[in-house]
């Protein structure tokens, strides 16, 4: 686990440097813009190519998810108003690429007038950076193994986890709740919310036409006091959070954080961050691949994007 959390510090470490690497040699705001408008090109060349891989079905696990949806919405037909939203993931419409999409346009506008200081460049850069980890295709399928064991799950077994131990393995190993199959997304910025009530009670709200999960899925209300101490392991929150949380995401979880905190002090009980310790699940091949990426760039280095995935690594 301490080695996992050294790995996950290593990537995180990457990203933070990776806006000061462009930044080297910039005297001025002028050559901090020009720095910055590449980066965008070289942005927004690595999500074009990203939406191809998929178009192309070039990614492992976007293609099971299309697969997994099709067997599922055959073999369950109750369950298709589900299976047809969460196939999405496997294109470029899903809400994870569409994401990404929507933060590269957000971090474009946000560019500082012509005569602002190179300072001002660092958080556009940053933004870039995470976005270039994001958008490498192996990162993008690695991420993906959320929706798509979400399908595994609802399967009830008859299609395996991939990237991922066994649910019933995950929970035991993380001392975690069940809240049923599609809790992989639970707490993903791309897939619902946290809505506060007034007396600071936080609640899981689902985007859209993702709350057919809950509702046909069935399943307690989601709180999030409860989930934060109790969470299972999922790609994004244990390795992909970095890369796939826009800044303005991660000011609602730190401020949804706080909340919890104060709440539970004012009470009287002792409130467990839900990042305060990495959850085991991910399987063997991920965490070295992890690995890999953290003491060599990988996805957030700024020597190259590295490959895609050539096909599914299965959980054991």
């Amino acid at each position: 686990m301490i080695r996992a959390k050294r790995q996950s510090n290593a990537l995180v470490a990457g990203l933070l440097f990776a806006p000061l690497l462009w930044l080297t040699g910039c005297d001025s705001g002028a050559s901090a813009r020009a720095q910055a408008q590449r980066a965008e090109d070289e942005v927004n060349a690595t999500l074009i190519r990203l939406r191809e891989d998929l178009a192309q079905r070039r990614l492992g696990n976007g293609s099971l998810i299309l697969s997994y949806a099709d067997t599922l919405a055959r073999d369950k037909p109750d369950l298709k108003p589900i299976t047809d939203v969460l196939r999405l993931e496997g294109t470029a419409d899903g809400r994870l690429y569409q994401g990404l999409r929507k933060r590269f346009d957000d971090n474009r506008a946000a560019f500082p007038p012509p005569d602002a200081s190179a300072r001002a460049y660092e958080p556009v850069l940053a933004e870039y950076a995470a976005l270039r980890a994001a958008a490498d295709p192996a990162e993008f399928n690695r991420a993906l193994s959320d929706p798509l064991n979400a399908l595994a799950d609802m399967s009830d077994g008859a299609l395996p986890r991939v990237d991922s131990i066994s649910a019933g393995a995950s929970r035991s190993a993380n001392a975690a709740d069940s809240h049923g199959p599609g809790s992989q997304l639970v707490g993903n910025p791309h897939y619902g919310s946290w809505q506060t009530n007034s007396s600071g009670t936080s609640f899981w709200v689902w985007y859209g036409q993702y709350a057919l999960i809950s509702n046909l899925l069935g399943g307690p209300r989601i709180g999030y006091g409860a989930w934060s101490g109790r969470r299972d392991y999922s790609y994004y929150h244990d390795w992909g959070r970095d890369a796939y949380t826009s800044p303005s995401d991660r000011r609602r979880q730190n401020q949804v954080e706080s909340t919890a905190r104060r709440k539970f002090s004012s009470e009287g009980r002792t409130f467990r961050s839900p990042y305060a310790r990495q959850r085991q699940g991910a399987s063997s091949r991920v965490v070295s691949q992890k690995a890999y990426a953290g003491r060599y760039g990988g996805a957030s280095s700024m020597r190259g994007f590295g490959g895609g995935s050539r096909g599914p690594i299965r959980g054991k």
